[in-house]
Formats: C-alpha cells, structure tokens, sequence
C-alpha cells in the first residue's frame, strides 16, 4: 500500500490542489488542516483530490465540510474529488456535510472552478464574427 502524503500543486493562479494519497494514518487531520490554513496557496480556491487516498475513519469530512464553509466565507471555494474511490464513495453527498461540493474527477472539479473565473458560457463575445478567413475580429 502506498504510504500516506499530501501533495500541493498550483493549477495556474486561480486554483490550488491538494491531494492526498494513501494510507491515512494518525496525525493526518493536523496535516491537512495545516495544508489547508498555509497563506500560502495559489488561490482561495482549492479542490482536495481523494481518490488515491485509504481512508478507516471518517474524520477528514467534518474538517473538509467545515473548511469549505471557511473558503466560502472567505470568497473562495473547496470542493472534493471522489473518483472512484470505494472509501470515500459512502460519503459523497451526506447531508450531514454541509458545504461539501463533490466531484467524480479532477477533470470536472477544474472545469466547475475555472468556468466559474471565466465565465466560460459567455465566450466568445457576442461582438465578434468571423472574417473570409475564419479568424474572429471585433466590430
């Protein structure tokens, strides 16, 4: 089994991604509050990536849910990545988590984030059309 780490990755300027893979083992929820609290992440908007992670206890649930009220409050957000993962799978959506937003992959957990930055579903602008050569041009 793969032993217990947490990595954090700048996702450009605008996210931030922390996961955690392993074993979870005593003295991780200190870890990862720790990870979680350092002014030192990218951004106010963080996705904690789980599925390579073992869990036997529930505790990093709670810590999340109330981290991603934090965030919120903050104007940021947390939200987690499942995958696929049969430790983590049993937890997804719990209503006695709130504020947990949860995705089945990273892929997906990127796209809410960077859409909701972005505005994605306003581009291209409604003043730009297309030139003879297919090239976008503002009128």
């Amino acid at each position: 089994m793969e032993p217990y780490k947490i990595e954090r990755a700048a996702a450009g300027p605008f996210v931030t991604v922390l996961t955690v893979s392993g074993a979870i083992q005593d003295g991780a929820q200190d870890e990862l509050r720790t990870h979680l609290g350092n002014l030192e992440l990218a951004s106010q908007n963080v996705v904690v990536d789980l599925t390579e992670a073992v869990l036997y206890d529930s505790w990093p649930f709670p810590l999340l849910a109330g981290e991603a009220q934090r965030f919120d409050g903050d104007g940021g957000r947390l939200v987690v990545v499942s995958g696929d993962n049969p430790t983590v799978k049993p937890f997804v959506g719990d209503p006695s988590l709130p504020g947990l937003v949860w995705f089945a992959s990273l892929d997906d957990a990127m796209v809410e984030l960077l859409g909701e930055l972005a505005r994605l579903g306003e581009w291209p602008p409604a003043n730009t059309v297309a030139n003879e050569n297919g090239a976008g041009h503002a009128e």
